[in-house]
């Protein structure tokens, strides 16, 4: 099988790392990839051959089986370029929930718009690929659902990579005898963080580490320091390769008021780390209460207990939450899914 992928940039970033993932396994298991990209970002490097493109560039789908956009951008070159006629199928994947992600990012007015705008370009594929069977019901609202299905995303780990000395002699100052919490993310306000800083006040023992940037930074650091735990609360930056912390954290938090398919929640999970979670419908169906620690998003009181129940039970959380991961998320039931799809678009 020959695939295209179709990406905005190399960027380190969620789609793009999906789209990496896919590569990765499709080459591993012998067919034939291409990536194609917009911005001169290279952040990541991929197992076929990579090309810059631009939006007025024609590419001869023909030559393909498979075209496989992820973003606005890539669907919005095949929605200009692609023929009336042609053998090549195309496909989709949806990262989120786009109204509710454009609305906490962009506000009401704007997120609806781009809501809109995101869906029109997408009419052009043969298959809309959302990340779960909730996000799928979401957007039957507005496509055919013959066009619409899911598949679950995945996150390959390089196990053998570890922190620098500084970065674990940081890490080690800060937590010292206390029960270390962690996150990993892009700062914006639908992460929720703010959340667990201020349910540290109900968690005396507990710290929290906290790996990423973004522009809400400066906000949640002065939300510490108001409550009285900014000496509990680290920020370290943006950080390649962010999971290098997930050994060094006795349990991973992921607190979102949005999510399309967490691929840092996933990492959590490969690593065998007790989950503190909002009870997000997609979080709820890749996950059962019983395998990671859910706390109800419109309670902020329910917050700290749910913590505290992570630790209290990390040892059957971690079990579960791993043994989870290797029977449904794993790379080779995300080839094996992607596979089936593509196939069934062939066949077609």
């Amino acid at each position: 099988m020959k695939i295209l992928f179709i990406v905005p940039s190399l960027k380190n970033a969620g789609p793009i790392l999906v789209t990496n993932a896919l590569v990765h396994l499709f080459v591993m298991h012998g067919h034939q990839c291409k990536v194609c990209y917009f911005d001169e970002i290279k952040e990541l490097s991929f197992d076929c051959t990579t090309e810059r493109i631009r939006m007025s560039q024609k590419v001869d789908f023909d030559e393909y089986d498979i075209v496989h956009t992820h973003g606005y951008r890539p669907q919005l070159y095949v929605f200009l370029h692609k023929p009336w006629h042609c053998k090549s199928k195309f496909v989709t994947t949806i990262h989120s929930y786009l109204f509710d992600d454009f609305r906490l990012t962009y506000g009401r007015g704007k997120g609806m718009l781009y809501g809109l705008l995101y869906l029109l370009v997408a009419i052009r594929a043969d298959k809309i690929v959302a990340l779960s069977m909730d996000a799928q019901q979401y957007y039957s609202k507005f496509f055919n659902v013959n066009k619409l299905t899911y598949a679950y995303n995945t996150r390959i780990c390089d196990y053998s990579l570890d922190l620098t000395a500084d970065e674990k002699q940081q890490l080690q100052t800060f937590r010292g005898d206390s029960a270390l919490l962690g996150t990993s993310c892009a700062l914006s306000p639908r992460k929720g963080l703010d959340l667990i800083v201020q349910a540290l006040q109900g968690c005396p023992d507990v710290k929290f580490c906290i790996v990423g940037d973004g522009a809400v930074r400066k906000e949640w650091e002065r939300l510490a320091e108001n409550l009285g735990v900014a000496d509990r609360v680290l920020f370290v930056g943006y950080k390649k390769a962010a999971y290098r912390y997930l050994p060094y954290f006795d349990a991973f938090a992921i607190p979102s008021h949005s999510e399309g398919f967490p691929l840092a929640m996933l990492e959590a999970a490969a690593f065998g780390k007790p989950i503190v979670a909002s009870n997000l419908d997609v979080f709820k169906e890749i996950f059962t209460d019983d395998e990671i620690s859910m706390f109800d998003l419109k309670d902020k009181k329910s917050v700290a207990p749910a913590i505290r129940r992570a630790f209290l039970e990390r040892e059957e959380l971690s079990r579960k939450v791993k043994l989870k991961y290797e029977t449904a998320y794993s790379p080779e039931c995300f080839y094996g899914r992607y596979l089936e799809i593509y196939n069934e678009m062939i066949a077609e």
